[in-house]
């Protein structure tokens, strides 16, 4: 489904379009990967394939956090299944590029999931 609504899409050539260009179409397309994406194994896939894309278009590589931080907040990625990935689910394709686009979110997120234990304590 992934490689769909991307390829539904005429992408610009300039790399400094394609950010914004994604946000929006990702935006609009959120709610239809969200019945997919219940499960943390679906939303590891999910986030595995968007790694897998990233890696492929060249226009993406550079946006890859942006993309997790928006079906993040639009409720289709959980914080379990970013961390899962960063852990130990990522693929070696672009490894260190997307590991490290990804560290200050998941520090964020790590941080935030302390916070919500030392609350519940």
């Amino acid at each position: 489904m992934w490689r769909s609504v991307m390829e539904a899409m005429d992408w610009n050539k300039k790399e400094e379009l394609v950010a914004d260009q994604a946000r929006r179409h990702l935006k609009y397309y959120s709610d239809l990967f969200t019945p997919f994406c219940e499960q943390g194994t679906a939303q590891l896939s999910l986030i595995i394939r968007i790694q897998e894309y990233c890696y492929e278009n060249v226009n993406f590589t550079k946006i890859f956090h942006k993309i997790i931080i928006l079906l993040y907040r639009n409720d289709v990625l959980t914080e379990q299944a970013i961390l899962k990935w960063y852990d130990d689910a990522h693929l070696p394709k672009g490894k260190s590029n997307f590991l490290d686009q990804m560290k200050e979110m998941v520090d964020w997120l790590k941080t935030a999931e302390e916070e919500s234990d030392t609350e519940t304590t």
